[in-house]
């Protein structure tokens, strides 16, 4: 088995450290391919690997940005970088981790956002078709002109999606292809096959995408990534949103650069000094994990415990609190009863989001060197959830 990445995740590259069972090669170096040479030589193998420079990446305060009078959602340096790549007929990549083209639909007079009938959630606006949907369970509902509350027509669209970066692209270099690729794309029956073939063939010079951008891509003439908002996800309640910020802004300045020329990433921000922005932007996965391992022993958080989330959802928010905390009490009384100091019981509290498809959530977290022994104790009714090492808090 080989277990491949440029971001490790933290766990599995600790255990690669101190386990001798896992064997840690590094690649230091982005590689590329000398040219073949024309008389084979046994000292000059054909497809000689060489190393290549990583791409350069800046990172741009959008509050400097803000304060100095730009309302775009693009700073001077992209809008600048776009047109300036573009115009020399090298092909960018836009990334922003969300789909749709606002996050909120709010009305101005009473402030009343538009909200999920089954989640605890705001619909998203898509404007292409023109439709409210929900994230989180897919509800699809027309758009609403007039607030259900007051009947006010003031209605306004706050936040960003790839729909609205794809149209302030093309507002900014008009006559030029723009390509998105996201989930809306992807499991749209109308939509033309292949995106990135076409995108990778030239036929389109800009793509606009979520993290299916970051990932695995390999062109050539890409020579600019700009990270429209590297926030997005920075401050989810998970003590792996640091981790998963890194990793994908890591995995965007990558798209940079991979043919001839020098590549150039453009990461903009709200958190400028965030050590999760700052470390990607220097590439530097080493300084990163000695960091978020820090952070991980203060708060014994795995690798050094490990981690049993426990979730219960109900349709009756009363009922789904009652349980939850029901379960808290019986599980902090076996802990005090067998003596375990170790093991920490951690909420009952709601998840997060708290309702999803009409059923409310709470969870807990048992912490500890070995969970499992104070879970053993528990007589755990039909309607839990056990999630052993969980990938998500969330």
């Amino acid at each position: 088995v080989v277990l491949g990445s440029a971001t490790p995740d933290l766990v599995t590259h600790n255990r690669a450290l101190a386990d001798r069972s896992i064997h840690l090669l590094t690649l230091p170096y982005r590689v590329g391919l000398q040219a073949q040479p024309q008389e084979p030589s046994r000292h000059v193998a054909a497809g000689t690997v060489e190393e290549k420079e990583r791409a350069s990446v800046t990172v741009v305060d959008m509050r400097q940005e803000l304060r100095e009078g730009n309302r775009s959602i693009f700073s001077r340096a992209l809008q600048y970088g776009l047109k300036d790549t573009l115009a020399r007929g090298d092909q960018a990549i836009l990334f922003i981790n969300r789909r749709g083209t606002a996050g909120v639909v709010q009305c101005r007079d009473c402030g009343l956002a538009a909200r999920c009938r089954s989640c605890d959630t705001p619909l998203t606006y898509h404007a292409a078709p023109e439709r409210l949907v929900c994230h989180q369970c897919n509800r699809r509902s027309p758009v609403a002109h007039r607030c259900s509350n007051c009947r006010s027509q003031r209605i306004r669209y706050l936040g960003l999606g790839t729909q609205r970066v794809v149209r302030e692209m093309e507002a900014l270099v008009p006559g030029v292809s723009i390509l998105r690729w996201d989930r809306d794309v992807a499991e749209d029956a109308q939509a033309p096959e292949g995106v990135v073939d076409l995108f990778a063939e030239g036929k389109a010079q800009g793509l606009v995408g979520t993290q299916m951008v970051a990932k695995s891509l390999h062109i050539p003439a890409v020579t600019l990534v700009g990270a429209v908002l590297a926030d997005i996800g920075l401050h989810l309640p998970d003590f792996r949103a640091g981790e998963r910020v890194f990793q994908l802004l890591c995995q965007v300045a990558g798209r940079a650069g991979r043919g001839p020329g020098p590549g150039t990433a453009i990461v903009q921000t709200y958190r400028p000094d965030h050590y999760a922005v700052t470390l990607a932007a220097d590439q530097d996965y080493g300084a990163f994990y000695e960091k978020e391992l820090e952070f991980r022993l203060e708060q014994r958080l795995p690798p050094f415990s490990r981690l049993i989330r426990l979730l219960f959802a109900h349709t009756n928010a009363v009922t789904a609190q009652r349980e939850a905390q029901r379960m808290g009490r019986v599980l902090a009384h076996q802990r005090r009863s067998l003596a375990m100091p170790e093991v920490d019981v951690i909420g009952p509290a709601p998840a997060y989001p708290t309702r999803v498809r009409g059923r409310y959530r709470w969870h807990l977290l048992i912490r500890g060197p070995d969970p499992r022994l104070l879970l053993d104790k528990a007589d755990l009714p039909d309607g839990w959830v056990v999630d052993v090492d969980p990938v998500s808090v969330l």
